[in-house]
This record gives C-alpha cells, sequence and structure tokens, in this order.
C-alpha cells in the first residue's frame, strides 16, 4: 500500500511476511511428515541406507562419487519401492495443514460472533460510521457490530475475503459523546484493517493454528507416547532411530520458531500500515490520545509493536516502504528452505539428480521467487527514495538467508569447512550487489515496459549470479576434485614461481564460470539496463573504452604469445585487467560508465589475444579460445573496484540500439571460439581419485542391514552351542544343519577391505565347522578335530570383525 495516495502500487510488507509464513510453514510440515513416513505402516527410516548397501554405492562427506552407473541405478530402484508412501505422508500433510486453516479461517468469524455475543450497532451509531465508511474510501461497508460485554474503548476487525465486519466495545458509545475524535480515529483505525489486510491477517492465524494443532502438536505428543505411531497400539516398540535425536529437535525448533516470527511480523506490520492510513486521513501526525503500553513479554510475543515503533512510523509514513533487513531476511530463509525441502523430496523420489533435466528446472523454480524477492526490495526501495543502506542491507539479509538455509537444512550432511564459508562470503556479497543495482534500476523505471523489462533482467542476473548456491555444502569437495588437480597441472606449465601466480590468478576463475554464455549475458545486463532505461549513451565512456582497447591490444602484441602458451595467454589477460582498472580510474567514471568501459576494452582484448594466437585457424591454448570467459569476470570486478569515483556525467539522449548492439555482439563473441590445435594446452587434468570414507561407509552398512545380518550368523552358532551345552546330539546337528543356510545367505560384504576379509574368514571358517558337525552328530562319522578348530577359529575372526566394525563407526560419527 501506498501510503501517499489511494493506490495499491507498491505490495506491502504484510504481504511479504505471509508469504514466508506460508512457505515457512509448509517447510516445516514437509520435514515433520518426512519422519512420519519413516516409521509408519512399517519402519523405513533406514531404507537409504539398506538401499546404499543393496547397491554398493556409499553416500560419504567427502562427497566421494561412484562412477559406476548400474549402483546408482540399482540404488534408484531400490528407493522406488518405498517412495509411493512416502509421497502419501508429504502430500497428505500437505493437505491437512491447508484443510485445517481453511477450516479455522471460514468458521472464526461464526464462533467470534457467538463467543463474543456480538449484536448489531444501535440506532445512533448508523450514520456516522457510514460517513467514516465513506471516509475511508470503502466501496462496501463492512457489517458494523457491538460487543455488549466489553467496557472498554476499542473495536477489533475481523472476517473473511467474502464479508468483513468490525466489532466495537460498549465503551465507545460513552467515547462518542465525550471525545467524538478519538471515537473517529479509532474507528478509521479498525476499517484502515478492513481495507488493507483482514483477509491476510486471518489467513495469518489460520495457518498458525492449523500448523499448531495439526502438524506441531501431535508431533510433540510422539515424543511422550510413540504408541501414537504404530498400528498396534498396545505394544510398544522401540523408538525410532533419531526421532528425538539432537539435530532433528534443534532444526523444527529453529523452523517453528521462523514459522512464529513470521506470524508476529505479519500481524505488527498491519497495525503499521493502519496507522499510516489514518494519519493521511486525519491529517493529523498524532492522531491517538494514548498509546497502550506493551509489558517486556508483549514487546517479543505480542500483536502489536512497541508505542515508539508505531509513532515513528505516524511520523514518517513513507518508512513503511523502506524494505527492511529482517523481513528480508526471513523471505530468503522461507524461500531457501521451502526449495531445499522440496528437491530433497523430489531426491527421494529418485527425479532430482544427474542425467535429466530435474538440474535446470529446479534452478529456474528457485530463481524465480527470489528474483520476484529481489525486485520487491528494488521497487519498494525506490518508491521510499534511495537513501544510504536502502538497498545493502536487504542485500545483506537476502545473501544471509541464502546462507543459513544450507545450514538449517537437515539432509546437509557436509561439515562446515573454510572453502565453504568462502563460498558463503562470496554469494553473500553477491548478493548485495544484485540487490544494490536491482534497486538503481528500480528508480530509473518510467512505463510498465521498463518495468517488464527490468524485471526479466533482475530474473537472468539472479539465475545466473546467484544460481550456484548449492555448491556452498560442497565447495571444499569441488576445490578438491575440478580445482586442485589443475593447480597441479598449472604447476608443471608455469616453471617459474611469478608465472605460477599469475597462471593460477586467471584459470581459477576461467574454470569457475561453468557457462560462459548465460555470464556473458548477465554481467552485459549490469551496465545494458540503466542505459536503456535511461535512454542514454556514455560518450565520454565509449571514447575511454576505446582508448583503452588501443592500450590493450599494444600491451597484448608487446607481451606476445612465445614460451608456454598457457603462461603467455594469462599475462596477456593480467595486462588487459591492468589496462581496465587505470583507464577507469584516469578517466574518473562513475559505475555505469566503468562497466561499459571494461567490457569494450574487454571485447576488443579478446580479439587480439585470438589473432596472436592464431596458427592458421587454430589457437595454442584453451585460455586463448576463450578469453571472454574470463576478461567479463574480472572487468566487471575492475570496474565495481575502479569505478564510482567520479560525477556522472558524458551522457546524450539516445536510443538503446548501440548498447544492445555491444550487448549482443559480446554474447556471440562468447558463444564462439576458434578451434584448438593438435598441441593444444588445455586445462584438463586427469580427475582425482578421491578415496571414499571407508568409516562412513562401514556405519552406512551397520544400519543398512550388516549389523542385524551379523546378529542373525550370532544367534544361529549360538543354537549349535546350546545343543552342546545340553550334551544332546541331535540338537547339535539341527543347530549345524540350521546354521549352514544362514552362512550361505547373500548379502554384500562390509566396504572396509579389511574388516570384509575377515568377516569373510569367520563365514568361511564357521561353514566348515557346521559341515564336520554335520559328519560327526547326523551321519555318525568320526571327528576328526575340525569341527573345533574351524568353530574356534570363526568365532575369533566374527570377533575381530565385530570390534573393528564398532571401533569404524566410532570413528565416523566421532
Amino acid at each position: 500500500m501506498d501510503p501517499e495516495g489511494d493506490r495499491p502500487r507498491v505490495p506491502s510488507g504484510t504481504t511479504l511476511r505471509f508469504a514466508s509464513l506460508v512457505l515457512l510453514a509448509v517447510a516445516t510440515t514437509l520435514q515433520i511428515f518426512s519422519l512420519y513416513a519413516s516409521v509408519w505402516p512399517v519402519a523405513t527410516s533406514l531404507d537409504n541406507a539398506r538401499c546404499q548397501v543393496k547397491s554398493g554405492l556409499y553416500f560419504t562427506s567427502n562427497f566421494a562419487v561412484d562412477p559406476d552407473q548400474s549402483k546408482w541405478d540399482g540404488y534408484r530402484a531400490c528407493m522406488a519401492t518405498f517412495l509411493g508412501g512416502r509421497a502419501l505422508w508429504l502430500a497428505g500433510g500437505l493437505v491437512l495443514l491447508f484443510a485445517t486453516a481453511w477450516l479455522i479461517y471460514a468458521l472464526r468469524p461464526a464462533l467470534l460472533r457467538y463467543r463474543r455475543n456480538l449484536a448489531p450497532v444501535p440506532e445512533e451509531l448508523v450514520e456516522p460510521l457510514a460517513e467514516l465508511v465513506a471516509e475511508a474510501g470503502l466501496e462496501k461497508a463492512p457489517t458494523f457490530l457491538l460487543d455488549r460485554a466489553n467496557i472498554r474503548a476499542g473495536g477489533v476487525a475481523f472476517g473473511t475475503h467474502r464479508r468483513k465486519y468490525v466489532a466495537l466495545n460498549v465503551g465507545m458509545m460513552a467515547l462518542r459523546r465525550m471525545e467524538p475524535e478519538s471515537f473517529r480515529t479509532i474507528v478509521l483505525h479498525e476499517l484502515a484493517h478492513v481495507r488493507n489486510d483482514v483477509t491476510i491477517t486471518y489467513a495469518t492465524l489460520a495457518i498458525w493454528r492449523a500448523f499448531v494443532v495439526a502438524v506441531l502438536t501431535p508431533y510433540v505428543l510422539t515424543w511422550f507416547n510413540v504408541l501414537m505411531l504404530t498400528a498396534t497400539p498396545f505394544r510398544l516398540p522401540p523408538p525410532p532411530p533419531g526421532w528425538t535425536s539432537f539435530t532433528v529437535l534443534w532444526h523444527l525448533a529453529v523452523l517453528v520458531l521462523l514459522v512464529f516470527a513470521a506470524r508476529v511480523g505479519v500481524l505488527r506490520a498491519r497495525e503499521k500500515h493502519a496507522d499510516a492510513l489514518v494519519v493521511r486521513w486525519t491529517g493529523e501526525p498524532a492522531p491517538y490520545r494514548l498509546l497502550p503500553p506493551t509489558g517486556r513479554l508483549r514487546r517479543w510475543l505480542g500483536h502489536h509493536p512497541a508505542p515508539a515503533s508505531r509513532q515513528a512510523v505516524m511520523q514518517d509514513p513513507r518508512s513503511l516502504l523502506r524494505p527492511g533487513f529482517w523481513e528480508t531476511l526471513g523471505s530468503a530463509l522461507a524461500v531457501q528452505l521451502a526449495w531445499w525441502h522440496l528437491t530433497d523430496g523430489l531426491r527421494e523420489l529418485t527425479w532430482y539428480r544427474d542425467g535429466n533435466e530435474s538440474f535446470l528446472v529446479m534452478r529456474i523454480v528457485w530463481a524465480v521467487p527470489v528474483a520476484a524477492l529481489i525486485g520487491l526490495i528494488a521497487w519498494r526501495g525506490a518508491a521510499f527514495g534511495p537513501r544510504r543502506g536502502t538497498f545493502a542491507l536487504p542485500g545483506l539479509a537476502l545473501g544471509l538467508g541464502l546462507v543459513l538455509a544450507d545450514l538449517l537444512d537437515m539432509q546437509n550432511i557436509y561439515p562446515l569447512t573454510l572453502h565453504s564459508v568462502i563460498a558463503a562470503i562470496a554469494l553473500s556479497g553477491t548478493a548485495v550487489l544484485v540487490t544494490i543495482w536491482a534497486g538503481y534500476c528500480a528508480t530509473l523505471v518510467r512505463t510498465r515496459w521498463h518495468g517488464w523489462f527490468l524485471g526479466m533482467s533482475i530474473a537472468v542476473v539472479t539465475y545466473t549470479l546467484l544460481g550456484w548456491f548449492p555448491e556452498i555444502r560442497v565447495a571444499q569437495a569441488a576445490w578438491r576434485d575440478r580445482l586442485v588437480p589443475v593447480m597441479d597441472l598449472l604447476h608443471s606449465y608455469a616453471q617459474t614461481l611469478l608465472n605460477e601466480i599469475g597462471l593460477k590468478a586467471v584459470a581459477i576463475p576461467f574454470l569457475l564460470n561453468f557457462n560462459r554464455l548465460l555470464t556473458a549475458a548477465s554481467l552485459a545486463l549490469l551496465w545494458l539496463v540503466p542505459l536503456v532505461l535511461r535512454r542514454e549513451f556514455p560518450r565520454f565512456a565509449a571514447l575511454a573504452g576505446v582508448i583503452g582497447g588501443v592500450l590493450a591490444v599494444a600491451a597484448i602484441v608487446l607481451l606476445g604469445s612465445a614460451g608456454s602458451p598457457l603462461v603467455a595467454t594469462a599475462w596477456q589477460i593480467a595486462a588487459v585487467v591492468a589496462v581496465q582498472l587505470v583507464v577507469v580510474l584516469v578517466a574518473r567514471l562513475d559505475r555505469v560508465g566503468a562497466l561499459l568501459t571494461t567490457w569494450l576494452i574487454g571485447l576488443t582484448a579478446t580479439v587480439a589475444i585470438w589473432l596472436t594466437h592464431l596458427d592458421g585457424s587454430q589457437v595454442d591454448s584453451v585460455l586463448a579460445m576463450r578469453p571472454h570467459q574470463v576478461l567479463p569476470v574480472l572487468g566487471t570486478l575492475a570496474a565495481l573496484l575502479a569505478g564510482g569515483h567520479g560525477r556522472l556525467g558524458g551522457y546524450t539522449r539516445s536510443r538503446p540500439i548501440w548498447a544492445a548492439g555491444i550487448a549482443v555482439l559480446s554474447v556471440a563473441v562468447a558463444a564462439w571460439s576458434p578451434s584448438a590445435g593438435p598441441s593444444v594446452q588445455t586445462l584438463q587434468a586427469p580427475p582425482a581419485a578421491t578415496a571414499r570414507n571407508t568409516d562412513e561407509a562401514v556405519n552406512t552398512w551397520i544400519y543398512g542391514g550388516g549389523w542385524d545380518r551379523m546378529m542373525t550368523v550370532v544367534k544361529a552358532n549360538d543354537q549349535v552351542f546350546v545343543g552342546v551345552r545340553a550334551a544332546d546330539p541331535a540338537a547339535i546337528a539341527a543347530g549345524c544343519e540350521a546354521l549352514g543356510p544362514v552362512l550361505r545367505e547373500e548379502f554384500p560384504q562390509p566396504p572396509d577391505p579389511k574388516i570384509a576379509a575377515t568377516w569373510a574368514e569367520a563365514l568361511r571358517a564357521l561353514e566348515n565347522g557346521s559341515r564336520s558337525c554335520l559328519v560327526v552328530f547326523r551321519d555318525a562319522g568320526p571327528d576328526d578335530g575340525s569341527m573345533s578348530n574351524e568353530f574356534v577359529k570363526g568365532l575369533e575372526q566374527l570377533k575381530v570383525t565385530q570390534t573393528a566394525l564398532l571401533e569404524a563407526q566410532e570413528r565416523a560419527i566421532s
């Protein structure tokens, strides 16, 4: 709602907080009902481990990827047997949540009227209330009711999207006689709720109460009565593994707190927006004679904001347009957590995986709400007016939300590493810069077409520059598997420390740019969008780009391509970046002009590098093939570092055809590249052999049926010695006969070779002993002593295996 006008031009913070509440409630519901799905009607909490063991595909925290496709196929086929029940649980949880919420939402007005015994207002209030409805500009008047039991002066707006009500306390009748202006202000406040937020408010309360009643309370009760989870209510099953583990509980506790915080945020935001409307309608910056104070507990948990906060809004209603840090953080957390829970479910359904289009589809699904959030921040910030921190703080909140949600995802089994922290900082910084750019562009929007153009551009930039967030949790594995082997290869190319430093400085951003076409398009939009919206062309920046391009070509020719082709190309690219920095600093360009200048220099340098490395129609290094895979990235960084220190100038009114032409040419250059020669120096190193974490794999084997398999063998072997202790030859023979099939039962070996060897030796010795046992006790043959020797050897190896398994498990969980 625009506090300055009547048209709802800018979406309010109430809408944003309500969307956050819904997403957080959905994410938490999916989390809790996935726990239900793992234990009822049959315990499938260890199905993942069983399928890993059955297929021989073990998932460990060092992210070792098994290249054997047959194992992946076997794992997915195994998991498919559990998916129907899980899908029903998850879908049923969401249906239960929203059906309960709808029931509460629809019945609450009738319940409120019945509980408070509300009656129609007396005749003396009908005409004054009608005048206030007209003053509030409501097309349809709410139904006014009187609360005859409440003598305080006040009221409450309630209802649904179909019919809205305003209940006035009986004390309002006395207030109208004594203080008519106070009566008018209170009624206008409730009418502001009718106009703005009654539907969202009571939908919020319905979602929260449905979440508590249908989702949270049953789960809490299961902590105290596990009987609720079984189809046999008079038989107490063992607690499900991990059902009340610390990890599960703290994750769910944080999610519940976030849902509650979103609920409180909606209810408090509505009060501020209602106050802003009352200020506009009355023309008074302090329309209320007295604001009720809030206690310490209500300050944190109550529906109403603190009086000081409300007074600040009434003094400056436009402050409501400013995008807030905490509301953005909550929205980012909500979007990200909902996305992670959705992909976790789709992964269990075996659809979200490598080898199909699922990664692309889900990245688009993620980019749409995140781009919408950035666009909303930009829209509201532009309406508020660009001031210090207007866009930077929400951008920081966005980045932190994306990062923190990754930590809150219960399926994230990867440890926090230095590489992950660096990647998280990079993502947060990029989110800040993208939000500032979107906010600046929003201040330039003048037409609806401008808005659509900016919205689509934000979506592309968000998808490309922020959509790599899943890499955070596997940053260490990515560095180890993708970059470390290349670093070793570069060391052999460089020959000197200085060459190695220069080569790595260029090669790392080159390798991290997985999609050079989209990256080039997104980075081009950073300068193209402002120029199109302003309908201007920076002549001075373009001239600086031409001069810088000449200097870059001179540097490239001067350095030449002698020596190692990769090293030579890396130094040429480094020289181009140095030229970009110097030209931008000397020319004292604003950031849009600096971005265009560095872009033109990089475009010219790309052609020059091609020409200096061409041998016929082929080039001699992969960097020379695709210099535009790294120059836009480094050039943009150079413009951001060196630009923005001069004044805005040197622009002329122009159609955007020139800027658009440069952008299209740039994308074409990024898409095309000359072919490589037969002796081209590449950055493709042999893949690093990542050793599987055998301790974690052994722990999975234990939970995936390995320990049950061992206990089955132990129990079958014990039956033999029951007969021995009873000195009963028939019982001994029966035990040995039953032991044989148990030992020959097919089951995968432990994933640790040493443990597998002792396990196999134990089974072999016990089987030999059982055969000798049958010869002696069933067939009445001679006892040559082999039976006792083999049983003793088997039991010793079994003990060694058991000890090794427990030690590996302890190392895995420590």
